[in-house]
Parts: C-alpha cells; sequence; structure tokens
C-alpha cells in the first residue's frame, strides 16, 4: 500500500497518504527514505535535500523556497517554507 504520493518526477516533495509516525520507512517506487518527524496525513515530506534558498517542487512547478536546509524524510510545511505566491488582490 503506498504511504506517499509524487506528482512529478521533478518534485523534491512527496504528499503523505497517511499519518506518519517519526521513523516511518517508506520504499516505494525508486523512493526511499524515513521519516524525521511525524508528519500528519496530506502534508509533505521532503523527498530529496533541500538547501536553503532553493526551491519547493510539487506538481514540477516551484510553489515556494525553503528557508534552511530541509533533510529527505523532513516535514516540509510553514516552519521551513515560504510561498512564492505574489496576491493579485486590489489594497
Amino acid at each position: 500500500m503506498r504511504k506517499v504520493l509524487v506528482l512529478n518526477l521533478a518534485d523534491n516533495i512527496a504528499i503523505c497518504l497517511e499519518d506518519m509516525p517519526a521513523h516511518t520507512v517508506v520504499d516505494q517506487d525508486n523512493l526511499k527514505l524515513t521519516t524525521t518527524q511525524q508528519i500528519p496525513r496530506g502534508h509533505k515530506v521532503a523527498s530529496k535535500p533541500v538547501k536553503k534558498g532553493e526551491g519547493i517542487i510539487k506538481y514540477g512547478e516551484r510553489m515556494g523556497h525553503a528557508t534552511k536546509d530541509i533533510s529527505v524524510g523532513e516535514h516540509v510545511h510553514t516552519h521551513n517554507v515560504l510561498g512564492d505566491r505574489l496576491s493579485t488582490e486590489a489594497n
């Protein structure tokens, strides 16, 4: 049974399909990782190392950038990512 979903081969994150306790081993397709902390279902886990300032790639597109180094298996969320979206709303 799949534990994560990789949306595009260029992605450096995977989507957790279930709650993942720390030290959960994922070994599916060509992806092998162990979670470094608890990650909730629907959240992202790093599938490749990401250096501070590098893009977070989801759906093959940059969605934000790392605010610190992120290791494989680490939870990827607002504590270590800043989104790249620009608001189009009028002030």
